[in-house]
């Protein structure tokens, strides 16, 4: 923890809240899976967990890329027109003030003062370090930087957080679901039914969850110690009291996911490929719900399957253009986040060196 202490920088804005204590088993969590030092960050990606997580999609998409006719994918994607590709990556880092606003609007919910513009850099922060460790370590990233930044307890930020994500995935699936009907009709792939049965179970477990938080959650604390009860009060009231903003907060996510679905259009058309919105659309989501999955950066290796997949077998793309728009959208969405994450890191990292200096 006094490693923690030495890296807060002294020119931070005010906490808005009152002064928190923060309970020091959850602050090492934080510290620990966050990595909110250059060295941590640099164990945390090169270390085993981070090998393991690297081979398996290495190893899933050489198993799927057998077949494929590698000369015929590079050359479709060295005709792609640059103009749609920037355009592409324009309505893609558009997403990230909205989903900042969003953020804020729900921290707001809190009894916090804090707008998008405070949280766009950790927002990018949180998804550079998700697309290079599993099991969304980004979100609770944020979460922390949040918490050291601006004095809101470390427990009901990471409920927001947990509150964000549901928002995306009741909008995701239902997405899936609409859209799946308009795109296949009658006629779904056997295959895409693991989709929307892994789908619904998600679904389930999150109503279930969110009732027992409402419901059970106060009686079970009573269970546990005073420090406990604190912590899963803080969480829960972080996570109910998001769904107050849903009437601002849901066009948002909504604006967020036609955003989405936007980016990849421009990338088919800067491969010179076309297919119907509701076809874009369902591939954008089908897409997102697997970067949830936790055994990988971003879904790294899933995606890509998933994608050539649904194009080829689904929409009837040839493999080679689908190899083409699943490796371009991803350089867009993952790679250029790794890129501009990491120079805002090395930043983030300068300034606080600087503030700790003086």
């Amino acid at each position: 923890m006094a490693r923690t202490k030495e890296l807060e920088p002294k020119s931070l804005k005010e906490p808005q809240v009152a002064a928190h204590v923060e309970d020091p088993t959850i602050e090492q969590l934080a510290a620990a899976a966050g990595r909110t030092d250059e060295i941590a960050v640099r164990r945390q990606l090169f270390g085993w967990r981070e090998l393991i997580s690297t081979v398996i999609p290495l190893a899933l998409i050489a198993f799927f890329a057998r077949n494929v006719d590698w000369r015929q994918a590079f050359a479709t994607l060295r005709r792609a027109d640059p103009v749609f590709v920037i355009a592409a990556l324009l309505v893609y880092y558009l997403s990230f003030p909205v989903r900042a606003i969003r953020w804020a609007r729900l921290l707001r919910e809190g009894g916090t003062r804090i707008f998008g513009r405070d949280l766009l850099e950790i927002l990018l922060l949180g998804w550079f370090v998700n697309c290079l460790v599993p099991a969304k370590l980004g979100d609770l990233y944020r979460s922390y930087l949040v918490k050291r930044r601006f004095g809101i307890s470390l427990s009901r930020t990471v409920g927001v957080v947990v509150a964000e994500r549901l928002l995306d995935l009741f909008v995701v699936f239902g997405l899936l679901i609409v859209d799946g009907y308009v795109a296949f009709g009658r006629t779904i792939l056997p295959d895409l039914n693991v989709l929307y049965v892994t789908g619904g179970a998600l679904g389930f477990v999150i109503l279930i969850g969110l009732v027992a938080l409402y419901a059970v959650g106060p009686r079970l604390g009573r269970f546990f110690p005073a420090e406990v009860r604190r912590i899963g009060r803080l969480f829960r009231e972080g996570v109910l009291h998001s769904f107050r903003a849903l009437p601002i907060a849901g066009p948002l996510t909504l604006l967020v996911w036609t955003l989405e679905t936007t980016r990849l259009l421009l990338v088919l058309f800067a491969l010179g490929l076309y297919l119907p919105p509701s076809q874009v659309i369902f591939v954008a989501v089908a897409s997102s719900l697997l970067t949830t999955v936790p055994l990988t950066p971003a879904g790294f290796g899933f995606v890509e399957i998933a994608m050539v997949y649904v194009l080829t077998t689904g929409f009837g793309l040839a493999q080679n253009d689908a190899v083409a728009v699943a490796v371009l959208d991803r350089a867009v969405s993952v790679f250029s986040v790794i890129v501009v994450g990491g120079v805002l890191y090395l930043r983030t990292q300068r300034t606080e060196r600087i503030g700790a200096a003086r």
